[in-house]
């Protein structure tokens, strides 16, 4: 798994949470890539943000080879730390972000995530943690704002990823709900703002994938346009260790926990498939071709995930007609 992030983690706390979660998380190493002029000491602007998800893809993926972590430091540029990320291409599938930045819809980034998916990396970002987006590119918490870092929440080329509160029976010993992430309800008014983001981009088109969900409008989406996020994962009641001192924090939320969850999920699934025989990289981009018509699409594995089991099949037996002599 490849990391996005904009500051350093201390060594010591990350062993600190392996240790703890057990089941050979200790094993796991990690590898730093330093970029513009980023010296890797951690910094209270972001340290608790790259620990929490250094320990979120262990804490779902306990078999990791390598967790890489990319830091370019409070300044850096989103897109060196994406270049560098497509570099690894062969080594590191699943990639990570949970921060954002102002250059909305960036052709540059948005060049690279298709390079990414074309390689076979799965890229996944937070949605946001500023309850619904505003419709409008100019509104008050438009995801499209280039006034605010809500980039690349709506980027059509990875995976947005937003947050939910889970609930389980008993210690935990089975699932028994799951709700958005929305602390206000939960909290009181002072808390207003703070939950899962989602909405409707002004500025990208409605991808293949979403086409085919019924009453888009009436769910509150856009049946033209953008819907955002994709997935959502655990983002409530988390466990981190951070600041350099090794000692745990409960309770803490946001889609920043979601997204390198389902990072290590996707690992999960890739490390499955390759151990069947079925490694994704010699199948994703016929199936990619078959399903959206297209060669480029935000990784296969949320695409086919999106569309459902019945409309893949569906479209996989309409290209198998198609291409049979």
């Amino acid at each position: 798994v490849g990391l996005l992030e904009f500051d350093g983690f201390y060594a010591n706390d990350i062993a600190t949470y392996a240790a703890a979660a057990g089941s050979g998380r200790t094993n796991i190493s990690l590898q730093t890539v330093l970029l513009d002029g980023d010296d890797g000491v951690p910094t209270t602007n972001g340290n608790d943000e790259v620990s929490l998800d250094i320990e979120m893809a262990m804490a779902m993926a306990p078999g990791l080879t390598k967790i890489v972590v990319f830091e370019a430091g409070e300044y850096g540029n989103p897109n060196d730390l994406l270049s560098s990320m497509l570099s690894y291409s062969s080594s590191v599938k699943q990639l990570s972000c949970s921060w954002g930045w102002f250059f909305v819809a960036s052709p540059t980034s948005d060049t690279i995530f298709k390079n990414m998916a074309a390689a076979g990396q799965t890229f996944v970002n937070a949605s946001g943690d500023a309850d619904a987006f505003t419709t409008g590119s100019s509104s008050a918490n438009g995801v499209d704002n280039p006034s605010l870092q809500n980039a690349p929440s709506s980027s059509p080329y990875i995976t947005q990823v937003g947050g939910t509160t889970l609930t389980m029976n008993g210690s935990g010993s089975s699932y028994a709900s799951e709700t958005v992430w929305n602390w206000g309800p939960v909290y009181g008014s002072q808390y207003d703002g703070i939950g899962s983001s989602g909405g409707i981009s002004s500025y990208y088109a409605i991808p293949s994938w979403q086409t085919n969900i019924s009453n888009l409008a009436g769910r509150g989406g856009s049946a033209s346009y953008r819907n955002v996020p994709d997935v959502a994962l655990t983002a409530d009641n988390i466990y981190v260790v951070y600041g350099g001192g090794g000692s745990p924090t409960d309770g803490y939320g946001g889609t920043s926990c979601a997204a390198p969850l389902w990072a290590g999920f996707i690992a999960l699934v890739n490390q499955q498939a390759a151990a069947n025989g079925l490694a994704l990289g010699k199948l994703v981009q016929p199936i990619r071709l078959a399903v959206c018509g297209a060669v480029v699409s935000p990784p296969i594995d949320a695409t086919l995930a999106l569309l459902g089991r019945e409309e893949t099949l569906s479209r996989l037996a309409r290209a198998k007609a198609a291409w049979s002599p």
